[in-house]
């Protein structure tokens, strides 16, 4: 018996192992906050001639004294550069501290000592109110590669993380569970005398984009920062708890399959779809979804979606699925917000998601159905539509709209410990989606054994494979698919848990990520590829990511037309 729970306990630490690292949500720290009262002198200016009363502000402490004076003096065109930059520093760091202030576990204080606030607060793009806030410039997280970037000083404005729970309705089917996330500026509307208490009036604006405000006759950016809406968000996610039992039971994650959008969906920018590979999930595109929210060219023209699906499942039906799910959603966005039939796409993959982002750029012909059955599609017994769709594993061509694919740690040619004894035994704990184990049953009530290749016997005489047993480098069609050309350009990220380079092939056949060798993740018709050191989770290595932010870059400025 004790032998046996050994066993079992290597089984799920390789299953945890196998092409698939975890990673936590970043944590969050608040900031202190401080006092805030009116003075018997700020209410001596307010009743009298601010404009005479009002002291130089660069020297107050008091922020609503500050406030007060600034708003009244940039009220007023102010021809002076210098003497306008120093007002609107002034008051912004007094606006901040007045937000922090009266946010309160995300929800907004309106009173205050002898003074309240009047809210003009946005919805979303949906019409729907946010119930929580969150200041940028509060956040501390563990990981100091997501600390907010500090602010422009020509910006104005406080930027906020706006919350709301998802609606359950139609317009939110494209966003996580875990609520909408997004970008809100508060800023300074008017701030006057009302019965011996002053009034704020605060105006906030919810950005999708960089947007300018006019301020005492200047036009002046507002304050604007994407990445910390979607850190917030993965704060608090969840998705990554399913992935063990979507790996295990495909019928039952604990959470929906599909594809997420973790910022607005625009019509105006190009999606980047992420897949993730075996016992993962998006939270492992955390740094890199962050890298491209914080970078303005980049969030400025991409939008990121992330894929989840069940990982024990085959690749090629997973693959199919997902074409046939981002198929179904483009066609939902044309209608709903506009997106273009030809806005390109972008598609990342890790590993076994490498391997389904490949479907989405290669024309397979007949390449993949004659190496697994001796007979051809048009003789094809009955027009099921479940069979139609087994038949879609085979069967696809380059989706127009896929402008290129990035590969990471992918086993091309699979992965030897996909033939260990430990993971054939892992593979038996694999329980495969009930969609694609009777698929396979109503196909084999029409047809028998023997019309299948011998090659793909064993893999479909048994209800059908799982997705460990894809992985081997002898599954035939892991071997065909390799051989298949790309209509697409790539780009290939390989792992190294030694040396991150190599100059010859004796070299290069030492290395390997602890869970693809190099020569399986080498991509030879890459149209540039890169070595970084990585233990199978170079979606989080730095150089990985600045390599996929710059060729991110330069497919833009080629002028990719969409």
């Amino acid at each position: 018996m004790r032998f046996f729970l050994s066993q079992f306990w290597i089984v799920i630490v390789t299953i945890s192992v196998l092409l698939g690292c975890q990673q936590s949500p970043v944590a969050l720290l608040p900031v202190s906050e401080a006092e805030l009262v009116v003075t018997p002198a700020l209410l001596n200016v307010a009743n009298h001639d601010h404009a005479a009363q009002c002291s130089a502000v660069g020297g107050v402490a008091d922020p609503l004294y500050v406030l007060f004076c600034t708003h009244h003096a940039l009220h007023q065109p102010v021809t002076n550069s210098g003497q306008f930059q120093q007002l609107l520093n002034a008051q912004q760091s007094a606006l901040q501290q007045l937000v922090q202030h009266h946010l309160v576990d995300g929800q907004w204080r309106i009173r205050g000592k002898g003074y309240q606030l009047q809210l003009d607060l946005p919805t979303d793009e949906h019409g729907m109110r946010f119930l929580r806030y969150t200041p940028v410039q509060q956040l501390k997280f563990a990981d100091v590669a997501y600390q907010p970037t500090p602010q422009d000083p020509a910006a104005y404005g406080v930027a906020l993380v706006a919350e709301r729970p998802h609606s359950k309705n139609v317009f939110d089917q494209y966003y996580p569970h875990e609520g909408i996330f997004r970008s809100v500026t508060v800023t300074l509307q008017d701030i006057l005398i009302d019965q011996q208490q002053l009034l704020i009036k605060l105006k906030g604006y919810y950005l999708t984009a960089p947007q300018q405000i006019d301020v005492a006759g200047r036009s002046i950016p507002l304050s604007y920062d994407p990445a910390s809406a979607t850190m917030l968000l993965l704060r608090d996610a969840r998705i990554d708890q399913s992935a063990f039992s979507a790996l295990l039971d495909g019928n039952k994650p604990g959470y929906d399959y599909g594809i997420f959008s973790p910022g607005p969906i625009r019509p105006d920018r190009r999606p980047i779809l992420m897949i993730h590979g075996l016992n993962s999930s998006p939270m492992i595109w955390l740094k890199l979804s962050h890298a491209i929210y914080k970078d303005p060219i980049l969030s400025a023209q991409y939008q990121v979606w992330h894929a989840f699906y069940p990982s024990g499942a085959p690749p090629f039906f997973n693959a199919m699925r997902l074409r046939h799910d981002v198929d179904q959603m483009r066609m939902q966005l044309q209608q709903s917000v506009g997106l273009s039939k030809t806005m390109p796409m972008v598609v990342i993959g890790h590993s076994m998601g490498g391997i389904i982002a490949k479907t989405f750029i290669i024309n397979s012909g007949m390449a993949l159905w004659d190496e697994t059955f001796l007979f051809r599609p048009d003789t094809w017994p009955g027009n099921d539509k479940d069979l139609q769709r087994y038949r879609d594993v085979f069967l696809f061509n380059a989706h127009q709209d896929v402008d290129s694919v990035f590969f990471l740690d992918t086993p091309h040619h699979g992965a030897e410990i996909a033939e260990a004894w430990y993971s054939r035994l892992a593979s038996k704990l694999i329980t495969i989606p009930e969609m694609f184990a009777r698929l396979n049953r109503k196909l084999f009530q029409r047809i028998r054994i023997e019309t299948v290749t011998p090659q793909m016997q064993p893999y479909l005489a048994d209800g059908g494979p799982n997705s460990v047993q894809v992985l081997s480098p002898q599954h035939p069609l892991l071997r065909k698919i390799a051989t298949l050309p790309y209509q697409r350009p790539v780009y290939s990220v390989v792992g190294s848990d030694d040396k991150p380079y190599c100059y010859d092939e004796k070299a290069c056949a030492q290395l390997s990520d602890s869970v693809v060798p190099f020569f399986s993740a080498h991509e030879p018709r890459a149209d540039e590829q890169i070595i970084v050191p990585s233990r199978h989770d170079s979606y989080q290595s730095p150089e990985a990511i600045a390599f996929i932010v710059q060729q991110l870059r330069q497919r833009l400025d080629a002028g990719v037309p969409h």
